[in-house]
């Protein structure tokens, strides 16, 4: 088994919704769980610059995934 924490979780969401009509319903499944996941942590607003957070290896954004 593979721990995602932090940063990871949000690369993986990332990666997985820059590739979205391409993925099988499976992985479709795991971007919408991180998702749900990622919007009960974090705010509006930092969903929406999450691409940003993550390149900038926002240590305070890690902390609260």
């Amino acid at each position: 088994m593979i721990e995602l924490t932090g940063l990871r979780v949000a690369g993986v969401y990332l990666m997985l919704k820059k590739r979205e009509s391409e993925l099988d319903s499976m992985m479709s499944d795991l971007a919408d769980e991180l998702e749900a996941y990622l919007y009960d942590r974090l705010s509006i607003e930092e969903m929406e610059g999450l691409n940003e957070l993550y390149q900038s290896e926002d240590t305070q954004l890690g902390s609260k995934i």
